[in-house]
């Protein structure tokens, strides 16, 4: 019977898959079945009585003798080496990678101990193939067992991100990389995506983030990609983990700028733009030494310093619009520039410790220039951040720029309803009695007086047109001759007896249309208002009459009685020119008042002439100054003009 029961024994063994051997208490092999020749090359009656060390590596022989002793004296059904990478020795020297799992057997009534070894190569080619693949992710992967959150593998990655060596996690629960004092939220996290069975998360159900906490104690905020797998009949899940602490950086440095932006285009001035957009460079990019410069006529003057830039690189000097620094480039090019470090330009500006810098136009307004003492400190993000940055503040000022042309238009339309309203309603009621008058007694006299009154509201309506059609701003400007503007528009104003001196004569840069206005108005100011006869009238109001149009009946008879002898001298100066008379001039006092809209002391003036000569000068950028003339008349300067004198021997014309 107990032969038979052997014989069954040995029937089922030798059609095992894997090597089974049979161990006697001294570790001597009393039984091996044919799988040991395919693994280890030898026959099975070659191991009868043979250690179980002759399959061991030399190497591990001692340690091996001690285990089995160890397992002999407490046998029990288990693998042997749990977590650890066994190996076989072939007859030829050679090992492989084995898997063995042990148990006690009684036979024959004695007692032995049966070891089945299996080959894993196959398995260790495919899990190498695996570690290889793990490591080669360049985002922190950890593999656990989906049943109970237990670690079983970390890459490299996963290491870096929380601190810990790779075999500090394995073995661990998959809490371990999460904030200690939200343990439950985390394996209820843990749980609710197992069933998903694949799923991308950053937040909570609530919304807050999802961290790993380090060794240290310290949080960074993570993705987590979980995908649930089998392998070898075990349920896995593999969370690939994603550091995303530049990417909600980048989504809080986009929530500053859109705030910033919001400030900005509620902002009531220039320099409190410029000074937003300072601290806006701080707080979105986090660079401390930020200074705004707006362009101020030929320079850009600096108008907003961080404090950490006043302090740490002093007063920032302002720079010239055609100068050579990075400043003037940037704003002549409208394009950004970025230097890792500012110091290669071996230029001759102060810059302080600052090495990395970026230099942003603020389109015609001005530049911002953002720098930092670390080389390199900039990258492509914190560019692309600066040129919205810039952009907004662009459009800010570009706004306020609207804004103030828009004040200043409405300001002009409330002249132009004063105008309207008072100066043509008198001559207009005038007019409607000259008619009642006329048509009751049949008297054509009144109708001269008519005449007057009618061609005097035209004169209005002619300066109201004017300074319409004038506003703010210019269609080109162009090199005109100095000399021939002036001749063409004395030629157009009714002069009588008055006469006109060049004394230096060239080009100046002007818009043709606009120029043409001025002369016209200062000169029929001059012929008006600047006669020499004790008894003018001009002499009570040495001010201003204005129109483009030809000159009336009633201005006609200004000219005649206003205008005998005046002189009017005009010259071209480096930048600038100006036009003087020989009248009664301007009183001290009311220099100040002549180019204000609707100012006039005679009762026939609109008050527009001179404000439309103001209008003009400052659409071209230009400065007015109202003195007295060398000849004791009335004498109007304008600077910051672009000319060329030439000649300054210009004969006289008249």
């Amino acid at each position: 019977m107990l032969r038979q029961s052997r014989q069954r024994y040995e029937a089922i063994c030798e059609a095992s898959p894997d090597a089974i051997l049979l161990v006697d208490h001294d570790g001597r092999i009393t039984y091996a079945n044919a799988r040991v020749t395919d693994l280890f090359g030898y026959e099975p009656a070659d191991l009868l009585g043979e250690p179980i060390e002759i399959l061991v590596p030399e190497s591990v022989r001692d340690e091996h003798i001690a285990r089995r002793d160890a397992y002999i004296a407490t046998p029990e059904a288990r693998p042997m080496g749990v977590n650890l990478e066994l190996s076989g020795r072939r007859k030829d020297g050679s090992t492989f990678p084995v898997d063995v799992s042990l148990s006690p057997i009684e036979t024959d009534g004695q007692r032995r101990f049966m070891a089945v070894v299996r080959d894993i190569s196959e398995h260790e080619a495919l899990r190498t193939k695996y570690l290889t693949i793990l490591e080669a992710v360049p985002d922190a992967v950890l593999v656990a067992d989906a049943e109970t959150g237990e670690i079983i593998e970390a890459n490299q990655q996963a290491a870096d991100l929380s601190g810990y060596e790779p075999t500090e996690l394995i073995g661990e629960p998959q809490t371990v990389v999460h904030p200690s004092d939200e343990e439950a939220a985390y394996r209820e996290l843990f749980e609710n995506h197992v069933g998903s069975g694949q799923s991308i998360f950053t937040q909570f159900p609530d919304g807050s983030d999802i961290y790993v906490e380090t060794k240290a104690g310290g949080r960074v905020p993570v993705e987590i990609n979980a995908h649930v797998f089998e392998l070898q009949n075990r349920q896995l899940i593999a969370g690939v983990f994603r550091d995303v602490t530049a990417r909600k950086e980048y989504e809080r440095q986009l929530q500053a700028l859109h705030t910033a932006t919001r400030w900005l285009m509620e902002a009531d001035d220039s320099e409190e733009i410029a000074q937003l957009v300072a601290d806006a460079a701080s707080a979105i990019l986090g660079y401390e030494h930020n200074v705004v410069r707006l362009v101020d006529e030929t320079s850009l003057r600096a108008v907003a310093v961080t404090e950490q830039a006043e302090t740490e690189l002093g007063e920032r000097p302002a720079y010239p619009v055609d100068g050579d620094s990075p400043v003037s480039h940037a704003y002549r090019s409208g394009e950004p520039i970025r230097y890792d470090d500012v110091r290669s330009l071996e230029d001759d500006h102060d810059r302080g410790e600052a090495h990395a810098a970026m230099y942003l136009p603020l389109g015609d307004h001005g530049v911002i220039s953002i720098v930092d003492p670390e080389t390199g400190a900039f990258d492509q993000s914190d560019e692309d951040l600066a040129f919205v940055l810039s952009l907004n503040a662009e459009i800010a000022l570009n706004r306020l720029a609207y804004e103030r042309d828009l004040e200043r238009q409405n300001d002009r339309l409330d002249e132009f309803a004063s105008v309207v309203a008072h100066d043509l309603r008198n001559p207009l009621n005038v007019a409607q009695g000259l008619l009642a008058t006329a048509q009751t007694e049949s008297n054509l006299d009144h109708l001269d007086d008519l005449d007057d009154v009618l061609d005097r509201m035209a004169g209005i309506i002619d300066d109201v047109l004017t300074m319409v059609r004038c506003g703010y701003d210019l269609e080109s400007t162009d090199a005109l001759a100095f000399g021939d503007v002036v001749t063409s528009c004395w030629d157009t104003v009714a002069t009588a007896d008055a006469s006109l001196e060049i004394e230096a004569d060239g080009q100046l840069f002007a818009d043709a249309s606009r120029i043409r206005n001025l002369f016209e108005n200062l000169f029929r100011n001059a012929v008006e208002h600047g006669s020499t006869s004790p008894t003018s009238n001009a002499r009570q109001d040495a001010v201003e009459h204005g129109s483009t149009s030809p000159a009336s009946n009633a201005r006609q008879d200004a000219i005649e009685h206003g205008g005998e002898g005046v002189t009017v001298t005009v010259g071209l100066v480096e930048d600038g020119f100006y036009i003087a008379d020989d009248g009664p001039g301007i009183p001290p006092d009311e220099r100040d008042r002549v180019l204000e809209p609707g100012w006039t002391t005679n009762p026939d003036g609109t008050g527009l002439g001179l404000n439309i000569v103001r209008e003009i000068a400052q659409a071209h950028e230009w400065d007015i100054d109202v003195t007295e003339s060398a000849a004791g008349g009335a004498r109007f300067e304008f600077s910051g003009v672009r000319t060329a004198v030439g000649d300054e021997s210009a004969a006289p014309s008249s």
